[in-house]
C-alpha cells in the first residue's frame, strides 16, 4: 500500500499550502478539501478530497492516490515535502 506516515494535522496543513480549501456544507465525520481550479479534474473524479475528522489517520495511502489522479507525480512530490 504505501509508507505513507502523516497524521490529519500534518495533511490538512499540506492541502492547504497547496491551495485546498475546506468545502463543507453540512456536518459529518469528514472534511471535504476543494481542489484549486488550477487543477483539471478527469472525467468522473470528485472535485474533492475526503479527510477524516479524528486525529489518526488509517487512509494515508488513499488520499495520495487520490491526490496522483488528479496532479499526477508532480503533486504528491509537493504534498510530501509540505508535510
Amino acid at each position: 500500500m504505501g509508507d505513507y506516515n502523516f497524521n490529519k494535522r500534518q495533511c490538512v496543513f499540506a492541502l492547504k499550502k497547496l491551495g485546498f480549501y475546506l468545502d463543507n456544507d453540512r456536518a459529518g465525520s469528514h472534511d471535504k478539501y476543494a481542489f484549486p481550479k488550477n487543477y483539471l479534474i478527469p472525467a468522473g473524479h470528485r472535485p474533492f478530497i475526503m479527510i477524516p475528522k479524528h486525529n489518526e489517520l488509517k487512509v494515508q495511502h488513499q488520499i495520495v492516490k487520490e491526490l496522483r489522479a488528479v496532479g499526477g507525480d508532480d503533486l504528491v512530490r509537493k504534498f510530501m515535502e509540505l508535510l
